[in-house]
C-alpha cells in the first residue's frame, strides 16, 4: 500500500522523539519508499498521515510492554502477536516486519507503557470504538499464556483510565471471556437489558454498528490494513441482534 513509508517512516519518529518525530518520520518515509524520485520533494504531509503513524507504532510498542510486563515474553504471546498481526490485521510483510521490530524496541526500552498509551489516546480521543478495540487486543495478548496476572491487569487498567473507559472495563473483560452463542452474552455485547423492549434493544444495535462500521474508521484515520478487528465486531453485533430476535419470536410463538 502507498501509505507503508509514510506509516514506518512515522512510526520510526514516533519511537525515537514521540508524536513530533512522528511527522518528520512521515515525510521522510513517504519520500523514500512511496513516492518516485521525481516526486521526492514537496510531500504533503495530513493530520490523518500521522495519526496512522502514532496508531501503528503506539499499537505494537504497547502490546511489547505489556507482554514483558510479568518479567518475560512468552512464546505464546509472541504467537498471539502473530496472530495480531498476520490474521487479524492481516498485515504485508513490510508492515508486518515493521510490527514485529516496533514489539521488540518496546520490550527493552525505557519509555512506559502509559506513555504509548496516552500517545495513542490523543490521537483517538474522538474515537471510542478504537479506544475499546485497543483494550481487546491488549487481553488477546495478556491471556495468551492462560494466565491473566497482576501486572497485566495493572497495565490494562492504566489504558483504561487514560482511554477514559475506566468504568467499562469490567464489562469489556466480561465479553472477552464468555462464549458470544450465549444469549446473555448477546444482551452484554448490545448493551442492553433483557427486559429492554424491542425498540431499545434495536436502537442499541444500530447504535453499535454505526460506532464499528469499518468504512467510519477509515475515514477517521484508521489504515484499511488495521480495520479488521472492527469488522469481526460489526458481524458479532449482528448476530447477538440476530439471536435475540430469534429467541423473541420464538418465545412468543409459544
Amino acid at each position: 500500500m502507498r501509505w507503508i513509508g509514510k506509516v514506518t517512516g512515522g512510526g520510526v519518529g514516533y519511537l525515537l522523539a514521540g508524536q513530533f518525530g512522528a511527522l518528520a518520520g512521515v515525510a521522510l518515509g513517504h519520500q523514500l519508499f512511496d513516492r518516485p524520485p521525481r516526486e521526492f520533494f514537496g510531500v504533503p504531509i495530513s493530520d490523518r498521515e500521522v495519526k496512522n503513524s502514532v496508531f501503528f507504532a503506539a499499537t505494537f510498542a504497547m502490546l511489547g510492554k505489556l507482554a514483558q510486563a510479568d518479567g518475560r515474553v512468552s512464546r505464546e504471546e509472541i504467537n498471539s502477536l502473530e496472530d495480531i498481526i498476520r490474521d487479524r490485521f492481516q498485515l504485508s510483510w513490510k508492515s508486518a516486519n515493521f510490527a514485529f521490530k516496533t514489539f521488540d524496541e518496546a520490550v527493552v526500552s525505557n519509555n512506559s507503557f502509559e506513555s504509548h498509551a496516552a500517545a495513542f489516546y490523543s490521537q483517538f480521543v474522538d474515537s471510542p470504538e478504537v479506544l475499546v478495540s485497543m483494550l481487546e487486543i491488549m487481553l488477546v495478548v495478556a491471556h495468551a499464556d492462560f494466565e491473566y496476572d497482576q501486572t497485566e491487569e495493572t497495565l490494562i487498567k492504566a489504558a483504561a483510565s487514560i482511554f477514559k473507559l475506566e468504568d467499562e472495563y469490567e464489562h469489556i473483560l466480561h465479553l472477552f471471556r464468555h462464549q458470544p452463542d450465549n444469549l446473555e452474552h448477546c444482551y452484554d455485547l448490545l448493551d442492553c437489558e433483557l427486559e429492554d423492549d424491542s425498540v431499545a434493544i434495536r436502537e442499541c444495535y444500530e447504535r453499535l454498528r454505526r460506532e464499528h462500521d469499518p468504512k467510519i474508521l477509515i475515514e477517521n484515520g484508521v489504515p484499511r490494513e488495521l480495520t479488521n478487528l472492527a469488522e469481526e465486531k460489526y458481524e458479532q453485533i449482528q448476530l447477538a441482534f440476530d439471536h435475540i430476535l430469534r429467541s423473541r419470536s420464538e418465545e412468543e410463538r409459544q
